[in-house]
């Protein structure tokens, strides 16, 4: 009886322990974690943005999260002299703009929620515009954890 007892659990640990091994990571925390150190670096040559005013959403409504993402990847950073930094800052808004993988909520989700237009959200300067895009990434990265 203790043999088997002990082979069970033997088994036991053994499908528990290849299960955990083969988990993947998380490739949307990933993803969102690259996004918050590309807006630190950003931030790092904000005097050296073009100072036009961007659409900066805030205050996004659950569910619109990934729309206003969108609307602030489609915003193009420029620089505003040329020089070693216009180069850096192309560099970075290209990686801002990659797309973000699916998550399993999302695959889950039939009903589509309606969101405001990119065109809709106030207009801010670069520094304001990269703080907002900031904490929307804290955002759904803290909801993801949730």
């Amino acid at each position: 009886m203790e043999r088997v007892v002990l082979c069970l659990m033997v088994v036991f640990s053994g499908t528990v322990a290849h299960k955990s091994s083969l988990q993947r990571p998380d490739r949307f925390l990933i993803r969102m974690r690259q996004l918050i150190d590309i807006v630190d670096q950003l931030n790092s040559f904000v005097n050296d943005l073009d100072p036009e005013f961007l659409p900066a959403p805030e205050d996004v409504k659950r569910h619109c999260e990934r729309s206003a993402l969108s609307c602030f990847q489609k915003v193009q950073l420029k620089s505003a002299n040329a020089g070693d930094n216009e180069k850096k800052i192309s560099v970075l808004t290209k990686q801002l703009m990659r797309k973000l993988p699916p998550t399993n909520a999302e695959r889950r989700q039939k009903q589509r929620h309606t969101c405001p237009s990119c065109d809709s959200y106030e207009k801010k300067p670069p520094k304001e515009f990269l703080e907002r895009l900031k904490s929307l990434i804290q955002k759904m990265i803290h909801q993801h954890l949730s």
